[in-house]
């Protein structure tokens, strides 16, 4: 049965959805210095730790506890943005990880490459 407005009693049209699938996002990378490695493991410990203490007033009195809360979480997630997340619209790239044990594969000569393209036309 199709679906008809009760007020224009016309029939509703389904919306027609795109054909194109929308880009799934990626995740956003951390930043590569020692500082944001830290605060990225200290955050989430940090963050759990504020709340298990802060419990017993949170459920005794749930809305003045968040209210006190709100600054001091604010304050560290904006610390953790600064810190750990890299500027909207950069184009940093994550380096990539060298295997420390790894070995390099010896760069192929230029000239060689040539030589073998040549070498069946001069023929």
């Amino acid at each position: 049965m199709p679906l008809v407005d009760p007020i224009t009693m016309s029939i509703v049209a389904p919306a027609s959805s795109p054909s194109t699938p929308a880009k799934p996002s990626q995740p956003i990378e951390l930043l590569p210095t020692p500082i944001a490695r830290l605060v990225s493991q200290a955050h989430p410990a940090l963050l759990l730790s504020a709340y298990y203490f802060r419990f017993p007033a949170f459920v005794a009195d749930p809305v003045p506890t968040l209210l006190s809360s709100l600054l001091p979480l604010a304050v560290v997630q904006t610390a953790y943005a600064i810190t750990c997340l890299p500027a909207t619209g950069s184009n940093t790239k994550p380096a990539k990880k060298v295997k420390l044990n790894a070995t390099r594969k010896p760069a192929a000569d230029p000239g060689t490459a040539k030589a073998f393209v040549t070498s069946p036309l001069s023929a």
